[in-house]
C-alpha cells in the first residue's frame, strides 16, 4: 500500500513540474516607437529603399495624381501590415497646387500592396525649387531647438517635410497633437518654425491635418 502511495505522490509531482514548465509569459516586444492608436511611431522617418518600394508598388496604376512620398510616419500590424506615408500630392491638371497627405498602403503577409486610402488636406507645400522658396528637407529629422520649442507647447515633432532659407531657417514640421483622437487626421498637425541666425526659435503658425470644413 506504502509503495502504491509513493508511486501516486511520485507521479502528482511530475505533473506539477511538467504543468509549471509548460506556462509562458507573452510580452509584447517594445520596437522601440511609441504608439499611437494602435500605431507604431517609425524611430526613424526617413524612408528606406524597401519602404520607398512598398509606396511605389502602391501607386502602380493609379492615375490623376503624381504622389511623392515625404516621410515614413508609422506602422501598424493587422493581419500583415499597414503603413502610413506623408506624402506631396499634385493633381495631374494645369497649374496644380501641391498639398500635403496621409496615405496608408495595406500589406499582406504574401506581400502584396494595395493603398488604402489618402487622406487629403488644405496644407498646400509651396515647394517650386526658387531661389528663397521652400524646398525639400534633406533629412526629417529636427534640430534639437526646433524640436524643443514644438515639445514646449505640448506638441510631438515627428518629421521635417520642407524647409526655407530666409533671414535665418523656415522649418515646416509634420507634429502629433491628439494621438486618442479616433481618426489619423484629427491625430497630426504641421507647425511652422522659424529660427534666427541665433539658434532662437519660434513656432510662427500651427495647421490642423485633414480638409477644414
Amino acid at each position: 500500500m506504502k509503495r502504491i502511495l509513493a508511486v501516486l505522490m511520485i507521479a502528482v509531482m511530475i505533473f506539477c513540474l511538467s504543468a509549471c514548465g509548460s506556462e509562458k509569459t507573452e510580452i509584447a516586444e517594445n520596437t522601440g516607437g511609441s504608439a499611437v492608436g494602435g500605431w507604431t511611431m517609425a524611430d526613424s522617418h526617413d524612408i528606406t529603399d524597401e519602404q520607398a518600394a512598398i509606396f511605389e508598388k502602391a501607386l502602380e496604376g493609379l492615375t490623376g495624381a503624381k504622389y511623392e512620398a515625404v516621410a515614413y510616419i508609422a506602422s501598424q500590424l493587422v493581419s500583415g501590415t499597414n503603413h502610413l506615408f506623408l506624402v506631396r500630392v499634385s493633381p495631374v491638371i494645369p497649374d496644380p497646387v501641391e498639398k500635403y497627405a496621409l496615405a496608408r498602403v495595406y500589406e499582406d503577409l504574401s506581400g502584396n500592396v494595395r493603398l488604402e486610402e489618402v487622406i487629403e488636406t488644405d496644407i498646400e507645400t509651396n515647394i517650386n525649387g526658387s531661389l528663397g522658396g521652400w524646398q525639400i528637407a534633406e533629412s526629417t529629422e529636427a534640430p534639437d531647438d526646433v524640436k524643443a520649442v514644438i515639445s514646449d507647447s505640448g506638441l510631438v515633432p515627428v518629421a521635417v517635410s520642407a524647409t526655407q532659407v530666409v533671414s535665418g531657417t523656415n522649418y515646416c514640421v509634420f507634429c502629433q497633437s491628439d494621438p486618442s483622437a479616433p481618426d489619423l487626421k484629427d491625430m497630426f498637425c504641421v507647425a511652422y518654425v522659424y529660427k534666427d541666425l541665433n539658434g532662437n526659435a519660434e513656432i510662427t503658425d500651427t495647421v490642423n491635418f485633414g480638409i477644414n470644413e
